[in-house]
């Protein structure tokens, strides 16, 4: 990439880097941090020495290091008490009043860590912005508390009932500026919290796809001879996986004759699959990027039926591959996604979920008409060239405005 012409120091902060099986905030702060290196930006990442999201145990040696080609420094995990943590987490999902106290023990007994914090504080004047992401998370309150004249906020916001927390509140409030993946993540935020217009920005991911997709690998690999709906991503119950599981296995026991389709999950999680549905379903399990790449090239159309979605780099990916998507109609970011493109249908119930399937399944050309139409968008809004330099734009003007 070409060099930029005014350099920025820049430090960006994520509980997890380059750690497998990211997320998507981990994803979108590892690719910020190399194209934003490659422009010849000064970056450092700061993260922890957690590998597992589940655990959070320290894994990865402490100290400064490199990752394809930019600087990481990792910290230590503080000790965490998971007794707190679970006992205050299951008091916030049954929408039970707390204290702001009892909240910051939850955020501070999930993850955190105060040799960042204090490292953060030490060099601050070594960067002209701090970019934190994501917002759910005790590293990410501290931080931003640490540097707010420099803290940019990255929350990858999800309608769910931790963007109600007080600490939520005074996260929004206390960073100097709020950078949202799209215009439905920031609709979102704007409905809960007052943000003065000039703090809040949409900017978002580039999303391109491999130079070569080869659909027959994939297929002649896993012996796949019918069309699929294809789903890629973390298999856990937040993904709402085991609700993709169900409507299809229903939609394949109610019909008769059985609808020609199979389903195929890609991904790592705990979350499997039932035998009662093993003959329909396909477990292709993690798949390496090319693959990933490949099977999107195979599927029929793309579903993403999770509600806690930001951004949905997946969902993006499948457009670029001109396939149709299907998306759960309680996700105001896919479903903005979807109504802006022309590139999919939603759902919000089973018989919804059928109606969309056997929709598309007896309008061919419609479905190959909406994959065209979610290409051009992803090409037209999320292409790296797009993404970089309204990133580098947004950061300039904080930075130049302080």
């Amino acid at each position: 990439m070409k060099t930029a012409p005014d350099r920025l120091r820049l430090a960006l902060v994520s509980p997890r880097y380059a750690a497998g099986a990211a997320g998507g905030a981990e994803n979108l702060i590892q690719q910020w941090a190399e194209k934003l290196a490659e422009r010849g930006h000064e970056i450092e990442v700061l993260t922890t020495c957690a590998k597992n999201h589940f655990t959070w145990e320290n894994q990865f040696p402490p100290g400064p290091g490199r990752v394809g080609g930019v600087r990481v420094t990792r910290f230590p995990v503080n000790h965490r008490d998971t007794v707190t943590h679970q006992r205050v987490q299951d008091r916030i999902a049954q929408a039970k009043a707390l204290t702001l106290d009892e909240e910051e023990a939850w955020l501070d007994n999930g993850v955190t860590s105060d040799g960042l914090i204090h490292y953060l504080e030490e060099n601050s004047s070594r960067f002209d912005t701090v970019i934190f992401a994501p917002y759910l998370f005790g590293l990410t309150y501290r931080g931003v508390a640490a540097v707010p004249e420099k803290a940019v906020l990255v929350p990858c916001l999800h309608n769910e009932p931790f963007a109600y927390l007080k600490t939520t509140e005074k996260l929004f409030s206390a960073a100097r500026a709020v950078f949202f993946n799209t215009p439905g993540e920031r609709d979102l935020a704007h409905s809960l919290f007052t943000i003065p217009r000039e703090k809040s920005r949409v900017v978002g991911m580039g999303v391109e796809p491999p130079e070569e997709i080869n659909p027959r690998r994939f297929t002649r690999k896993y012996g796949i001879r019918r069309p699929f709906i294809f789903y890629a991503g973390r298999r856990e119950e937040g993904k709402n996986t085991p609700l993709l599981i169900e409507y299809f296995r229903l939609l394949q026991s109610i019909h008769d004759p059985a609808p020609q389709l199979d389903l195929v999950l890609a991904g790592s999680g705990p979350i499997t699959v039932p035998g009662r549905a093993g003959r329909f379903v396909i477990d292709a399990g993690f798949l390496e990027e090319q693959q990933k790449w490949n099977a999107y090239g195979a599927a029929w159309a793309f579903c993403q039926p999770s509600i806690n979605e930001s951004f949905s780099i997946v969902l993006l990916e499948s457009w670029l591959a001109g396939k149709p998507a299907l998306v759960n109609e309680r996700c105001p970011v896919t479903l903005s996604h979807c109504r802006l493109s022309g590139g999919g249908l939603w759902f919000r119930d089973y018989y919804e979920f059928e109606e969309c399937v056997l929709y598309l399944l007896e309008n061919p050309e419609l479905a190959a008409a909406m994959g065209e139409a979610g290409r051009e968008y992803v090409r037209k809004n999320y292409s790296w060239k797009a993404i970089i330099g309204k990133l580098e734009t947004n950061l300039g003007e904080i930075r130049d405005r302080r």
